[in-house]
């Protein structure tokens, strides 16, 4: 087993959760999940399929936690399950008639971060990307709701936004627009010369791990020059415990850390499963 392999792995072992523990299962292609541990995620979903903002229960159905829930669900295997099925129903019923998703204005008393604050074209921009990716991965690249978001992005480019809140979501819009132009269009180019904008000390994990996990989907290789600069990055800043740092706080380490060793799985990096 590679060694940033086995550090990460101990890393999620002792400071995760059991669902967490699970995802990590189901990332080494271990056996399918206990029935505890996959109520521990399906109890929090909602009778409308949404999961609740923040994943965190009483709290209203929002597009990026369901399009979280949807991840999750990969991770584990059981993204075709039937709760699969009714959270990305959850995110078509919600998207709007031009193809844009935006969170929902109940999660406005719970003082959502910039890039999701309902009513902002940039938060329009990010959840888009999100929910329109995690579809991508559900449903198909090619389905109808994809497109339609694509056309959507294409047509309502950013204003001047911060660069600690361009890095994630220039990386999101550009593997969205990717899927629907293709890997020779424009879009590819724009989008990397925006990303090479971005100070590379901004690239938390977080960060790294989101825009890799949209590269994979818009079909991007390991050979790519922002998905090579992105791998070697990310584990160029894995701690010697193992685990990445999470900008959100330490109660997402683990979580961050799952999400890293995931799109490094997703793209090749030795794994050590054979």
């Amino acid at each position: 087993m590679p060694a940033y392999l086995s550090r990460a792995a101990g890393f999620i072992e002792e400071n995760g959760d059991d669902l967490e523990r699970a995802r990590l299962a189901g990332l080494l292609g271990r056996f399918p999940p206990e029935a505890r541990t996959l109520r521990a995620l399906t109890a929090r979903q909602h009778e409308d399929g949404g999961f609740p903002y923040g994943m965190i229960p009483g709290r209203p159905s929002s597009v990026t936690a369901t399009a979280r829930g949807l991840r999750w669900m990969e991770d584990l295997r059981i993204l075709s399950s039937g709760n699969g099925g009714r959270a990305a129903s959850f995110l078509l019923m919600v998207q709007r008639p031009d193809g844009a998703w935006d969170e929902s204005p109940a999660v406005i008393k719970f003082d959502p971060p910039a890039w999701i604050r309902p009513g902002t074209s940039f938060a329009r921009r990010y959840c888009t990307g999100v929910a329109a990716l995690a579809l991508a991965r559900a449903l198909g690249p090619s389905s109808d709701p994809v497109v339609l978001a694509a056309g959507f992005l294409r047509s309502h480019p950013d204003g001047a936004v911060p660069a600690e809140e361009l890095a994630e979501t220039a990386a999101i819009v550009t593997a969205l627009l990717t899927i629907a132009e293709g890997r020779s269009s424009s879009v590819a180019a724009d989008g990397a010369e925006a990303l090479s904008r971005v100070p590379a000390d901004l690239w938390t994990p977080d960060r790294l791990a989101a825009a890799l996990h949209a590269f994979h989907t818009a079909g991007f290789g390991a050979d790519d020059p922002m998905v090579s600069w992105a791998i070697r990055r990310l584990l160029d800043i894995q701690l010697p415990d193992g685990g990445w740092r999470s900008a959100l706080g330490s109660d997402h380490d683990a979580e961050v850390s799952l999400d890293a060793l995931s799109v490094l799985f997703a793209f090749g990096i030795p794994s050590g499963k054979q």
